[in-house]
C-alpha cells in the first residue's frame, strides 16, 4: 500500500511503500520503509527513493490523502 505524507518543514511530498517495512526489519533491523522524496528540499525534480524511518515520518511529516497531493508531485513521484 502506498501511503502520502507532507513535511511539515519543506512542504515536500512523499511516497511510502508500507509493505518495505519488513524488508528494512528482517536486513536491517531499522524501523524504515522504502520512499519516494525529494533529495533537495523544495526541488520536485530531484525525487529520488530512499529509506525513511517511521520516526522521521512520525515528528516531520503529516499524512495526506492521494487528492490532496499535486499532480506535479504524483507525476514526479511515480504513483
Amino acid at each position: 500500500m502506498i501511503l502520502y505524507y507532507r513535511e511539515t518543514e519543506a512542504g515536500d511530498y512523499l511516497a511510502i511503500e508500507t509493505e518495505s517495512n519488513d524488508y528494512y526489519r528482517r536486513n536491517f533491523g531499522k524501523d524504515h520503509f522504502e520512499g519516494r522524496a525529494t533529495a533537495i528540499a523544495e526541488n520536485v525534480g530531484s525525487v529520488c527513493t530512499t529509506g525513511i524511518s517511521r520516526e522521521y515520518l512520525r515528528t516531520a511529516c503529516k499524512r495526506v490523502a492521494k487528492k490532496h497531493v499535486p499532480d506535479e508531485w504524483l507525476r514526479a513521484i511515480g504513483y
